[in-house]
């Protein structure tokens, strides 16, 4: 029976290896999604030989499944004949495969409580060696601090959520701690985008437990001190971007806009215009031409143009520029549509898709989270995973 026992936790554990690897080694290895692509292949056969084809008849049945298979398809026709493709073909190949033949069961609140630890001392160890040991510019790090952060959000509202569905003080304090390093670990990387994605989320999550379980004033209070104290702790870095963000908005008062944020505003400009020229099918990635035309119209800098920009800081600018309103309303459709089919709306699995779509959402609106496969993979495979996990609970 003990035999027994220690072969099923360890065929379980060989089967969830890819969504740990997912919350670690993913944003730590450039080529983390290769990895991903082997210990995929390795859950997958570990699964049919334990559980046969019963895992994939009872996934196949998700409805959220089916506009994976969808994106699947339209990225290998795209591919195929060779139109611009805003899909990475192996990270939607990949969380095909996962979420057609991962038993959803096995990603419990423990697992979770797991991953989440796992993440959390790993992440903390790569912004910090980065940051303060191998010192060097955020954009050479093996993934971009830009994402690397959005990615942070992401474990500290799940770590959020467990908090205040955990039990036992170690775990609770535990997962306290995990939300204090994230939000270190987000200032040291310097970015203000994944502070607008992480705050109205955290605070949502804050104000939905305290009502729920009637502490409005404790967990006001709570929150109140953690703010300060967090605060407290990244002064020098908060006053140093404050500084930063001061004189980008006195220099794009005087009319030069050559900074991250007046760089952003020139590109969003550009976007909107490229919209209203090509509404429907867009330009996929021939729009350089474009962006001189607006700087030779005075629309946009020069210097703005000549930058060349490989996306327009914004998600929803992007994919309309890219990919016309059409790709836009499949964006939309996409993150809203397991919000809206939910079946227990106010279940753990509801409260991570809410918050892990206000996140990239957020985050959206100054940079492309999909444009990064690591955050392709981590957000589909996540949604995926609850929302079905939400369906067949109510089955059973």
């Amino acid at each position: 029976m003990l035999k027994d026992n220690i072969i099923e936790r360890y065929t379980n554990f060989l089967i969830t290896l890819p969504i740990i690897w997912i919350f670690t080694g993913l944003f730590i290895l450039d080529n983390g999604d290769k990895i991903l692509v082997i210990l995929t292949l390795l859950s997958t056969v570990i699964s049919l030989l334990i559980y046969k084809t019963s895992v994939c008849k009872k996934n196949i049945k998700t409805p959220y499944l089916w506009f994976i298979f969808a994106l699947l398809f339209i990225s290998i026709i795209c591919e195929s004949l060779h139109i611009y493709n805003p899909i990475n073909v192996r990270a939607i190949a990949i969380i095909t495969v996962l979420l057609c033949f991962l038993p959803f069961k096995l990603i419990t609140e423990k697992t979770l409580l797991i991953i989440t630890f796992a993440a959390t001392i790993s992440s903390f160890i790569f912004v910090f060696w980065f940051s303060y040991i191998n010192i060097i510019g955020r954009s050479l790090w093996p993934i971009n601090a830009i994402p690397y952060s959005t990615y942070l959000c992401f474990i500290a509202a799940t770590s959020l959520i467990l908090f205040f569905n955990a039990k036992n003080n170690i775990i609770k304090y535990s997962l306290l701690l995990c939300l204090f390093f994230n939000v270190t670990a987000i200032f040291i990387t310097e970015t203000r985008g994944a502070l607008v994605a992480l705050v109205p989320t955290l605070l949502a999550i804050v104000v939905y437990f305290s009502y729920k379980n009637k502490t409005i004033k404790r967990n006001a209070i709570v929150s109140i001190i953690s703010l300060v104290i967090i605060c407290g702790l990244n002064y020098p870095i908060i006053k140093q971007r404050i500084n930063q963000t001061t004189a980008d908005i006195t220099l794009i008062k005087s009319g030069d806009t050559n900074t991250s944020i007046g760089l952003r505003l020139d590109f969003w400009k550009a976007g909107f215009h490229l919209i209203k020229e090509s509404p429907v099918i867009g330009y996929g990635t021939h729009y350089f031409q474009q962006l001189d035309t607006l700087a030779s119209e005075k629309i946009i800098p020069q210097y703005a143009a000549s930058y060349k920009p490989l996306h327009f800081h914004n998600q929803f600018v992007d994919i309309s520029v890219k990919c016309g309103l059409f790709g836009l309303l499949g964006l939309l459709v996409l993150l809203i549509f397991p919000i809206i089919k939910l079946t227990t709306k106010n279940s753990n699995e509801a409260l991570l898709i809410y918050s892990y779509t206000s996140i990239l959402i957020l985050a959206g609106l100054t940079d492309v989270p999909f444009f990064h496969k690591q955050l392709f993979l981590i957000f589909f495979i996540m949604i995926g995973i609850m929302y079905g996990r939400n369906k067949q609970q109510l089955k059973s």
